[in-house]
């Protein structure tokens, strides 16, 4: 095996997505590697060689302790003196897999997929303990819940632990950290019709978008600094450049030191987009490495895995926080699903040719959906009717 088949095979056991299908895999997983390596059967050696060595290595999961597998990784760090060992270290890793196996010492991998971010957290299982309703909901880390029921909520955080929670002209504050020796990780919930925006401890500050939800520490103790992001947020990143800022969604991990940026993916869309305001992001899939540059959007398509690149005009698609959004030949399609998030309403049109129709304009989302449609139908040929919390557009 060459030093180039290793490396893919330490990027499969590196990726969150890969290890969820080994250990717990579902339909939904099962369909998107086999789309994979449909795709790219050249690498399906590497695979296989990859899930064996990780099914292997997680029968003993907890044979170490913690602390025992935090210093094993720190002398096997030790080792790596320089960037022209990383070979002779590739071709290592796969004997040492083996005495592992042999030994039972699971903890290495573990504390080895460690290495980009402190704690193995499991996202997917935090956020499917909470059920979207129509109030934006906190969730803190003791499973304790603080309702809201003001269409925008701004939260506060600071390193002290501290939480201030603004709704309307009403602020409260209060002590959220007890302790320094677990990482506290609060969920913000944010249902279709509604947004909320979080400063988090590290100055960092996110725009939730409808539909949304936020998985965040309450404090950042570690050597870098990690979010969780379903849906669609808007994020100003707060420049460390000795703490590495990630945002991770479902299938793409985003790697920052400061800049502006806007990601959204929502689970029910065919793709993942990434629209880079200000600075440097570097976005991780299953398949890539890419390095985006001002005034660029990139667009992963789940199914198949392919990225591409281009130039954007980045109102286009962050301007939603500031309560607009620009339309540049956009397709009608595309403006009701936005809006249907963004209001909460269901909208509807028989007539399937009215998807490819484009509008170009500046819509208010700051007036009421009925407003909206007002604007859209008097620039558009269509004409729309409200029958109860639905809309249902026609062509005049």
């Amino acid at each position: 095996m060459t030093p180039s088949d290793e490396q893919n095979k330490v990027d499969f056991i590196h990726n969150p997505h890969f290890v969820e299908w080994v250990t717990k895999p579902t339909d939904e997983l099962n369909q998107f590697w086999e789309a994979y390596l449909s795709e790219n059967p050249s690498r399906k050696k590497e695979l296989d060689h990859a899930r064996f060595l990780l099914k292997g290595l997680l029968i003993n999961e907890h044979s170490l302790t913690e602390a025992e597998v935090l210093a094993l990784w720190d002398k096997i760090e030790k080792t790596k003196s320089s960037r022209n060992t990383k070979v002779i270290w590739l071709k290592r890793w796969s004997a040492a897999a083996g005495i592992l196996l042999i030994l039972g010492i699971s903890g290495w991998l573990m504390s080895n997929l460690r290495s980009k971010t402190d704690t193995v957290i499991n996202y997917k299982s935090i956020a499917s303990n909470i059920v979207p309703g129509n109030e934006i909901k906190l969730i803190l880390s003791d499973q304790s819940q603080k309702i809201f029921s003001s269409k925008d909520v701004e939260l506060k955080y600071n390193q002290d632990g501290k939480l201030e929670t603004k709704t309307g002209n009403q602020v409260q504050t209060e002590e959220l950290r007890k302790s320094m020796e677990t990482t506290q990780m609060n969920q913000l919930v944010v249902p279709r019709g509604k947004r909320s925006t979080i400063v988090l401890a590290d100055g960092t500050k996110l725009w939730l978008n409808s539909g949304s939800r936020a998985i965040y520490p309450v404090a950042f103790n570690g050597k870098t600094r990690e979010i969780y992001i379903e849906g669609e947020g808007y994020l100003e990143v707060a420049h460390d450049a000795s703490m590495p800022f990630y945002v991770v969604s479902n299938q793409i991990k985003i790697k920052v030191l400061g800049t502006k940026f806007d990601i959204s993916a929502y689970k029910e869309d065919k793709s993942i987009s990434v629209v880079l305001v200000e600075g440097s992001v570097q976005a991780t899939t299953a398949t890539e490495n890419l390095v985006m540059k001002p005034n660029q959007i990139l667009n992963y398509e789940k199914l198949t895995q392919r990225s591409t690149i281009a130039k954007a005009n980045v109102l286009e698609y962050v301007s939603w926080k500031d309560g607009w959004m620009l339309c540049n030949k956009e397709q009608i399609k595309s403006i009701t699903t936005k809006l249907s998030r963004y209001y909460d309403v269901k909208i509807s049109y028989n007539d399937l040719n009215l998807s490819n129709m484009t509008l170009t304009g500046k819509l208010d989302l700051k007036s009421n959906c009925e407003e909206v449609f007002k604007v859209i139908c008097a620039t558009a040929p269509l004409k729309y009717q409200v029958i109860g919390h639905e809309i249902f557009l026609t062509k005049k």
